[in-house]
């Protein structure tokens, strides 16, 4: 017989992390409202599949929840810190999507050093241009 506390899972937390998540919520926040800390939720996703699934189609839900508010600003609806406020709501509920991507700043070298020179040439008005 396991020794510990019983557990607090609750095949009903199921529909409750899809219901909640629909509306913009993390899992952190879900676990808030659970009353269990989200670890506890981490490891019900271990030991039940009815719930990792449940998990899943939260995730998806919470990123469209917030796509809409995305688009919504778009149309120049939200105030001020809207947009980043999104921004980070999106790049943690859908970073396959909305991750910034990586630009490599290194020249061919590998060193983060700027060209040795530049040339630039400015040619007149009544100058042909030179290639």
């Amino acid at each position: 017989m396991p020794a510990g506390r019983p557990t607090k899972y609750r095949k009903v937390y199921c529909q409750r992390v899809v219901e909640l998540m629909e509306e913009g919520s993390s899992l952190t926040a879900v676990a808030a409202k659970l009353g269990v800390c989200r670890n506890t939720l981490l490891a019900w996703q271990a030991e039940h599949p009815e719930f990792l699934s449940a998990c899943t189609r939260g995730k998806a839900l919470c990123a469209a929840w917030w796509e809409e508010r995305a688009k919504d600003v778009a149309k120049g609806n939200g105030g001020p810190g809207a947009s980043t406020m999104i921004q980070f709501g999106l790049r943690n509920m859908a970073p396959d999507e909305w991750k910034p991507e990586r630009i490599d700043h290194t020249s061919s070298d590998g060193s983060m050093a700027p060209p040795a020179s530049i040339h630039v040439h400015v040619h007149r008005r009544d100058e042909e241009p030179t290639e």
